[in-house]
């Protein structure tokens, strides 16, 4: 039977059957919930990669730092079998061959091969090696010393035009070169120029992250955030955690010692410290009251240099609140004893 206009086909006027479970779609409260746990899943997976990707750069700051940290031990271990020149001179009062020898690999030697700042790098070059290759030196020096003076020598004297610098106009350079990456300075000079310890590592550090972050013409080594990787030769009064208010050198092995025949160590017990300022790039290291340069103390000169325990106040390595505790050392793993 055809359909006509008055009678219409009973099974096209039908309403068309419902999807299964009788719903015709997704209401738009069921939506914002997909979207909302979609959402959610980006989320973490977002933290966990940033949080996969922290750990891989804490890894490779840590692995460089411990790198570094070899190549300075190692150093480190050879002052004790060296041969010291008898004193020139009638001992200061109170003194023994002892003391006099602890004093002369903890200046002449120690903080002469590894220094951390470049004051002391001037002292060397303007007063302990010659300022020219015709000159004489007036104390022994040793390899590293004559290089290093010789990069200070050659920033000065491309300050000034070409022309061999003055004493006071490597100071100068010095004074100058004082900011907050000098260390890092020159714990890149020290390991890739100075030849220590042979240089155990140095092939593998070629390839290491390094720059010259405030462009005054000296590489550092950066850590995995892009930072330089900084160096306190004598960390004295230095807290491990940081801010626990628990100096790092006070027991043990690791006991402050003064220059004395009592105990005349020529490493006071304590161990350079190299670290990067981690995820937050804030150092947060002081380095108040120390001895201004390689020379200062008297009776001998150069008597209070790297001895923290002959001024009470002083604060190198003290952390200021909480700002270093995102830091990457390498005596972490001593901390946790």
């Amino acid at each position: 039977m055809i359909a006509s206009p008055r009678h219409p086909d009973p099974v096209a006027s039908r309403p068309a059957a419902a999807p299964a479970g009788g719903r015709a779609g997704f209401s738009l409260v069921e939506l914002l919930v997909v979207m909302s746990i979609m959402v959610v899943l980006v989320g973490l997976v977002s933290a966990a990669v940033a949080g996969a990707r922290s750990s891989q750069k804490k890894q490779a700051t840590r692995l460089l730092i411990s790198k570094l940290d070899a190549i300075v031990q190692q150093q480190m271990a050879t002052y004790a079998a060296r041969v010291v020149p008898p004193a020139p001179g009638p001992l200061p009062a109170g003194w023994t061959k002892a003391a006099y020898r602890s004093w002369y690999i903890r200046r002449n030697l120690i903080t002469g091969d590894l220094p951390d700042r470049w004051s002391d790098v001037a002292a060397l070059a303007s007063g302990t090696v010659p300022l020219s290759v015709a000159g004489t030196a007036k104390l022994p020096v040793t390899s590293p010393q004559r290089t290093y003076a010789a990069v200070l020598f050659g920033l000065a004297k491309r300050d000034n035009g070409g022309k061999d610098p003055s004493p006071a106009e490597i100071e100068a350079k010095a004074v100058q070169l004082a900011n907050s990456y000098a260390g890092a300075e020159c714990l890149f000079m020290i390991v890739m120029q100075g030849g220590i310890a042979d240089c155990i590592d140095c092939g593998e550090l070629r390839t290491a992250d390094r720059g010259d972050k405030d462009g005054d013409g000296l590489f550092e080594f950066w850590d995995a955030w892009g930072n330089p990787i900084d160096f306190i030769l004598w960390p004295a009064a230095l807290q491990l955690p940081a801010g626990s208010g628990a100096a790092f050198f006070t027991t043990g092995t690791r006991t402050l010692q003064t220059i004395s025949s009592a105990r005349p160590a020529p490493a006071l017990g304590m161990r350079p410290l190299i670290y990067s300022a981690g995820p937050d790039g804030e150092y947060g290291f002081t380095r108040g009251q120390e001895a201004p340069t390689i020379t200062a103390g008297s009776s001998p000169k150069g008597r209070d240099c790297g001895n923290p325990a002959e001024d009470p106040t002083a604060t190198m390595g003290q952390p200021e609140g909480s700002v270093a505790s995102d830091n990457l050392t390498n005596l972490d793993a001593e901390a946790l004893k």
